[in-house]
C-alpha cells in the first residue's frame, strides 16, 4: 500500500479497483536473503531503504566488466533443473522474478522439432539481451530536389547483451537447462518503475476513458492529461502517454479490414434488440460497402411527429473513406434540430441519391414530407422527382448565401454594404414576388452587377429558394433561420473528424444523438415545470403559455404584443410557421374569444407533442430505445454506482479505507472467477476483448462486406493517390487569406512592395 499513499482520497478507491496489483504483489516478496554467488569479486553496495526496492549487489567479472546481481527470495529465483508443465508457466515464473528483481523480461527464439512441430526450446531473457543490428549513419548526405539533407530517425540503444534463461522439452515437461543471473546494466529502482514496460499497465479504466473521450473528439494525449488530473499526479496514472496513443492505434488496427462488416453487424444487432430499428445497405461489384442508411425507433417516431419539413445536408466530412454523410434533419416542438435518419454514400451521383431518397421513404412507412430542403447539387435535383410525388423541393438559403462573399464581394470595394442590402431583400417573408424582384433589381443596379454570371444563375432559380415565392408553404422555421444548417454542421463537427473508421463514426453518431435527445428532454422539463411570464392581461396569451412550448410561446407573445399596434391584413404567417399571427389574435380579441381555437393549435408546437404513441406499419411501437436494458446501460449504471460510493466515502478516512479493502476483495474474486472461466474455455483475456467490450462490437470471423473505397467527391479535401491531383482546389477566400499572411517584398519590375516578383508582376503582364 505504500506505493499508493500519495493518491488523493477521492481517487484512491477507483484507482485500486481498476489497476492490476500483480506487480505490487511481486514486490512484496522481495527479501534480504542470501546473496547469489557469482564468478568474480562481490562489491558491497547498500540497497535503498524504500519499501519494495529490489536489493542489488554488484560484482566484477573475470574480464573486469561490472555486473549487477539482483537479490531476491529463493522461491522466486530460477535454478537449473527446475521443471515447468508448459512454456507459459516458465514465462510467467521468469516474469515474476524479473519484476521482483528490477528488470523486464521478454521471450525470444522458440525452436520446434521438424517432424512433430512440438516446441523443443524456449528462451526468455532480460529485455536488454542481444544487440541491435548495424544501421546506417544518422544523417545521409543525399541531395533531393529541395537541396536538403535527408535525415533518418534517431533511436536510443536498449539492447546491451544481458541475462537469459533456456527451457528444454524433456519428456513433455520443460526443464531449465541454462540460467544467467548477472546483468551488465543497472536495474530499475522504484522511481523508474513507472517508465518501463512492466511498471505500466493499461487497465480497463484507461481504455474506457480513451474511448469515451474520443466520442467527443478528445484525443489520447488529452485523455492522458485528464487521467493525470483524476488520479492526482503522473505517478498515479499507471500508464504513459505513449501507452494511451498506442491503444488508440490498436483500436484502429483491430477494426482495419473488418470495418464495414462490423459496421453492418452493429445494425443487425440493433435490429435484434429493437424490432423497429431500420437499416439498409448496398455493395459494389467488388463487395465493398458503397451505401448505408439507418434510423432507430426514436428517429422514426420523431419523423412521425415533426416530419412535415425535412432538411437533407451532405456537407459533412466524417470518415477516412471520404464517404458522404447525409443526415435527414427536422425541427422539433422546441424549434431545435432533430435527426430523422442518416445515410453514408460513396459517390454523389444520381443513382446514390435516388437510393437514399427511396430508402428514406421506405423507412418512414411511405410517408413523404411536405417539403424537402437540399443544397444545389445537380445530381440531387435529378434524383428528387424520380422518388417524391407530393413533396416540394427547395434549396437551402444558407448554402446559397454563404457563397455570396466569395462569389460577389471579392469584386466589390472592401467597405461595400452590398451584403446588408441584398440580405434585406432576400430574407423578407412578408413581401410578394413582384416586390422582391423590384428590390433585387435595385440592389443589382446600384452596384452595377447586372452581368454577374453567378448572380444571374441564382436569380434564375429564385423560385427554389426565395421565401417570397412560397409564402403558402409550411416551413416551420427551418428555412427562415439562417443558422439551421450551420448549427447542424457545427453540431456534428464536435463529435466527428475526417479520420474515423466507420465503427468509430457510428459510436460518435450515437453520442451526438444522445446529446440532441438530452437537450430535448431538458427543454421538455422546462416547458412542463416552468411557466413563462405573460406581458398582457389577455386570456389568449395565458392559454398559450399553458399549451405551447416555451420557445414557441415567446414567438406567439411577440404577436400578441403587436396586436396593440397592428390592424387586420394578410401576412400568411400561420401558413408558414404554424403559429397564430398578430392579425389573427387581433380578430379573436375583437370577438372576445378567450382561447386559441383548436384548429389553430398545432400538436407539433405543444408541450405534449411527444406523448402521442406512434406505431410503424409492422405494428411496432416507436418508443424510446432506452426502455430496453442492454449491456451498455448496465455498464453505465456500474460506473455511476462506483462514483457514488467514492463520493459518499471521501469525507471519512476509515470509511474510505474500508471501501478500498472491499473493492480490492471484490476485484480479486472477479479475477479468480475470470481465470477459472478462461481456463475451462481455453481463452485468455486480451486487449482485443477489452476493445470489443468498450465499443460494443466484435471482430467478425468471416468478412463478407469489405471496407469502402476512398472516394473522391467535391469538397472532401482528400484525393486518392494516382488520381492525377495531389492537392485540393482552394477557394478564392482561402487564397486571399494565405496571400495576406505572406510578407510583402520589393518587385524589381514595378519597384513596388507587393505579393509578387518580376516573374509574375502585373505590370509585366500588361
Amino acid at each position: 500500500m505504500a506505493k499508493y499513499q500519495q493518491l488523493s482520497k477521492v481517487n484512491c478507491a477507483l484507482f485500486l479497483f481498476f489497476m492490476a496489483s500483480a506487480e505490487v504483489d511481486m514486490l512484496s516478496h522481495v527479501s534480504s536473503s542470501s546473496v547469489t554467488q557469482s564468478v568474480g569479486i562481490i562489491i558491497n553496495e547498500p540497497s535503498s531503504s524504500s519499501i519494495g526496492t529490489p536489493r542489488v549487489f554488484t560484482s566484477l567479472s573475470p574480464g573486469g566488466t561490472r555486473e549487477w546481481i539482483p537479490s531476491c527470495s529463493e522461491e522466486l529465483k530460477p535454478i537449473v533443473g527446475m521443471n515447468f508443465k508448459d512454456p507459459e508457466e516458465g514465462l510467467s515464473f521468469y516474469k515474476a522474478y524479473a519484476t521482483a528483481s528490477g528488470f523486464t523480461s521478454r521471450k525470444i527464439t522458440t525452436t520446434r522439432r521438424k517432424k512433430t512441430g512440438v516446441m523443443a526450446f524456449q528462451y526468455v531473457v532480460c529485455n536488454k539481451e542481444g544487440f541491435k543490428a548495424s544501421r546506417k549513419p544518422v544523417v545521409e548526405a543525399v541531395e533531393d530536389k529541395s537541396d536538403k539533407a535527408r535525415s533518418t530517425r534517431r533511436r536510443m540503444l536498449t539492447r546491451v547483451g544481458c541475462a537469459q534463461m533456456c527451457m528444454k522439452n524433456i519428456n513433455g515437461s520443460y526443464v531449465v537447462t541454462y540460467f544467467k543471473e548477472e546483468h551488465n546494466h543497472p536495474l530499475y529502482t522504484p522511481g523508474c518503475a513507472k517508465f518501463h514496460k512492466h511498471g505500466r499497465k493499461m487497465s480497463i479504466l484507461h481504455k474506457k476513458i480513451i474511448i469515451d473521450n474520443s466520442k467527443v473528439n478528445i484525443g489520447p494525449v488529452k485523455s492522458f492529461r485528464i487521467m493525470k488530473e483524476l488520479t492526482g499526479s503522473y505517478d498515479n496514472v499507471g500508464a504513459s502517454k505513449q501507452d494511451f496513443k498506442k491503444f488508440q492505434r490498436d483500436l484502429k488496427a483491430l477494426i482495419e479490414g473488418s470495418d464495414a462488416q462490423m459496421f453492418i453487424n452493429n445494425f443487425q444487432n440493433k435490429k435484434l434488440l429493437w424490432s423497429a430499428f431500420f437499416y439498409d445497405y448496398e455493395l459494389d461489384e467488388e463487395d465493398q460497402l458503397c451505401r448505408a442508411f439507418w434510423a432507430d425507433p426514436i428517429c422514426r417516431k420523431n419523423y412521425a411527429l415533426f416530419g412535415d419539413m425535412v432538411s437533407f445536408d451532405t456537407t459533412f466530412s466524417t470518415n477516412r473513406y471520404n464517404m458522404i454523410f447525409g443526415p435527414f434533419t427536422g425541427v422539433d416542438h422546441h424549434k431545435k434540430c432533430i435527426t430523422f435518419a442518416a445515410a453514408l454514400i460513396s459517390n454523389e451521383d444520381i443513382v446514390s441519391f435516388e437510393w437514399v431518397f427511396k430508402t428514406f421513404v421506405k423507412a418512414m412507412g411511405g410517408n413523404e414530407p411536405l417539403c424537402l430542403i437540399t443544397d444545389e447539387d445537380p445530381a440531387m435535383k435529378v434524383a428528387f422527382p424520380k422518388v417524391f410525388r407530393s413533396t416540394e423541393h427547395r434549396f437551402c438559403m444558407w448554402h446559397i448565401m454563404k457563397k455570396m462573399p466569395d462569389k460577389v464581394c471579392r469584386d466589390l470595394p472592401p467597405d461595400s454594404d452590398f451584403l446588408q442590402k441584398i440580405c434585406k431583400a432576400v430574407w423578407s417573408e412578408e413581401i410578394e414576388p413582384s416586390e422582391f424582384e423590384e428590390r433585387w433589381a435595385k440592389v443589382i443596379s446600384e452596384f452595377k452587377l447586372e452581368n454577374h454570371d453567378w448572380l444571374l444563375q441564382i436569380y434564375e432559380k429564385r423560385e427554389m429558394w426565395i421565401p417570397a415565392y412560397f409564402r403558402d408553404l409550411f416551413l416551420c422555421g427551418i428555412m427562415r433561420t439562417t443558422s439551421r444548417s450551420e448549427s447542424e454542421n457545427n453540431f456534428y463537427t464536435k463529435f466527428t473528424n475526417p479520420h474515423l473508421t466507420l465503427v468509430e463514426f457510428y459510436m460518435r453518431f450515437e453520442s451526438a444523438l444522445d446529446a440532441q435527445r438530452h437537450t430535448q428532454g431538458e427543454n421538455d422539463n422546462s416547458s412542463k415545470h416552468k411557466h413563462p411570464e405573460c406581458k398582457t392581461r389577455s386570456a389568449i396569451e395565458k392559454f398559450a403559455s399553458e399549451v405551447y412550448t416555451t420557445t414557441v410561446f415567446y414567438e406567439f407573445q411577440d404577436e400578441v404584443e403587436s396586436t396593440l399596434f397592428s390592424c387586420i391584413c394578410l401576412c400568411k404567417s400561420f401558413e408558414r410557421q404554424g403559429i397564430p399571427s398578430r392579425h389573427m389574435v387581433w380578430v379573436w380579441k375583437a370577438k372576445h374569444i378567450q382561447k386559441i381555437p383548436d384548429a389553430y393549435v398545432l400538436n407539433r408546437w405543444s408541450i405534449m407533442a411527444c406523448k402521442k404513441p406512434i406505431f410503424d406499419l409492422e405494428g411496432n411501437e416507436l418508443e424510446q430505445c432506452v426502455q430496453d436494458v442492454d449491456r451498455k446501460r448496465l455498464l453505465n449504471d456500474l460506473w455511476s454506482e462506483i462514483h457514488s460510493c467514492v463520493s459518499l466515502a471521501q469525507g471519512n478516512e476509515l470509511t474510505l479505507s474500508a471501501l478500498v479493502d472491499n473493492l480490492r476483495s471484490l476485484r480479486l474474486d472477479l479475477e479468480s472467477q475470470s481465470s477459472i472461466v478462461d481456463g475451462l474455455s481455453g481463452s485468455v483475456s486480451s486487449k482485443a476483448q477489452d476493445i470489443e467490450l468498450l465499443i460494443g462490437a466484435s471482430v467478425p470471423s468471416e468478412i463478407l462486406i469489405k471496407p469502402p473505397k476512398v472516394s473522391k467527391n467535391k469538397g472532401t479535401g482528400v484525393h486518392v493517390q494516382g488520381s492525377g491531383s495531389d492537392k485540393r482546389l482552394k477557394s478564392d477566400k482561402e487564397k486571399a487569406i494565405e496571400q495576406s499572411q505572406k510578407k510583402k517584398r520589393l518587385c524589381k519590375g514595378c519597384k513596388k512592395l507587393g505579393y509578387h516578383d518580376i516573374r509574375n508582376c502585373p505590370e509585366k503582364q500588361k
